[in-house]
């Protein structure tokens, strides 16, 4: 197997987390997500065909999960965690539920 560039799984981890914060097309993997119960780490290969995932994710092993934002006053806060099993990237984000749509 070919060994891949550190910098392209980099890139490639931050292209993900993209795909699923910031597309609105991305809103039913969100919802999904948020399904699940607080701290329950869900594969992100679980929302993508394996084409897309040898494209533009391979190399790639992240999970997600959520947990409830402790200084969210309205309680909409969500911290939406990222973790790459492979080469140990994690991201946190802040997650606003007022944005999410709540149909599909």
């Amino acid at each position: 197997m070919d060994s891949i560039d550190e910098d392209d799984l980099s890139l490639k981890f931050d292209m993900l987390i993209d795909h699923i914060i910031a597309k609105k097309s991305s809103q039913p993997i969100l919802r999904d997500i948020f399904g699940h119960p607080n701290g329950d780490w869900v594969n992100f290969r679980n929302y993508i065909d394996e084409n897309t995932y040898n494209e533009e994710y391979e190399g790639l092993d992240v999970y997600v999960c959520w947990l409830n934002e402790i200084n969210s006053t309205n309680d909409q806060g969500r911290l939406v965690a990222f973790f790459e099993n492979n080469q140990l990237y994690s991201q946190i984000l802040i997650f606003n539920m007022n944005t999410l749509k709540l149909k599909a």
